[in-house]
């Protein structure tokens, strides 16, 4: 019942360049990795990354999916690696920007459900916040103008223990993520989208070309776009403590 309600895809880009000596030097490691991370997360976690294939009219770019199932082989010069259950081909290099919003769009489009929520890797949790999860999700229940909203935000828990400058670091985002938020939704109703651990409904994001944006020496926060795009789609965001 778990597996079909809840999934994690992980964005690992770089995972077909793991298995190629001339790119990566210690690519055995990183597949070592990928494989616990299999064995410790089994059927729940899938993997996708962005495949090339070189071929007479140039090369070519796919968005793939991996998990536990998918065999391992060896290609030519290549280390052993799993092979893709899926593969879409894209237009084109899809890394416009800094690699994170291309990294998060050619990811989504493998994710089941309704529901997003995006993490970053080196982002924790708590057991008592994954509680408040079936009461987060209810919020989508609610409807404005005929829509359910399209980003839900709410606080987290932000800590550092690197030292005073991660202190001082980690007291600033909690403050821009309570205080700053809260006010921001009311009475201004001007909150957008910056980052972790707002959700998204997808059926939303997806029309309106994904979860972010970023272009190189345009902006600084890839982010934000996200709540610029659907409030410009007449859709509308929400804040909960």
């Amino acid at each position: 019942l778990v597996q079909e309600k809840f999934q994690v895809v992980l964005a690992m880009q770089r995972y077909a360049h793991f298995s190629d000596p001339a790119k990566i030097k210690d690519g055995h490691r990183h597949l070592e990795a990928v494989e616990a991370l299999f064995a410790a997360f089994g059927a729940h976690l899938k993997i996708a990354f962005i495949d090339e294939e070189d071929g007479p009219e140039g090369r070519r770019y796919f968005s793939a999916l991996i998990d536990r199932t998918c065999p391992v082989a060896a290609k030519p010069g290549r280390l052993p690696s799993r092979q893709p259950k899926y593969r879409i081909e894209l237009p084109g290099y899809p890394v416009l920007g800094h690699g994170k919003s291309d990294n998060q769009n050619c990811a989504v489009i493998f994710a089941r459900g309704e529901v997003l929520q995006m993490i970053d890797c080196n982002q924790e949790a708590y057991y008592e916040s994954s509680l408040f999860l079936p009461l987060a999700l209810q919020e989508f229940a609610t409807v404005r103008d005929g829509r359910r909203p399209g980003i839900l935000g709410f606080r987290e828990h932000i800590f550092s223990d690197i030292g005073l400058l991660g202190r001082l670091a980690a007291d600033s985002e909690f403050a821009f993520g309570t205080v700053i938020q809260r006010t921001m939704d009311w009475p201004l109703q001007a909150r957008l989208h910056y980052g972790h651990p707002d959700m998204m409904d997808k059926l939303q994001v997806l029309q309106q070309g994904g979860v972010s944006k970023g272009t190189k020496g345009l902006n600084l926060s890839e982010d934000i776009f996200a709540g610029i795009d659907l409030t410009l789609r007449g859709g509308w965001t929400t804040y909960k403590e």
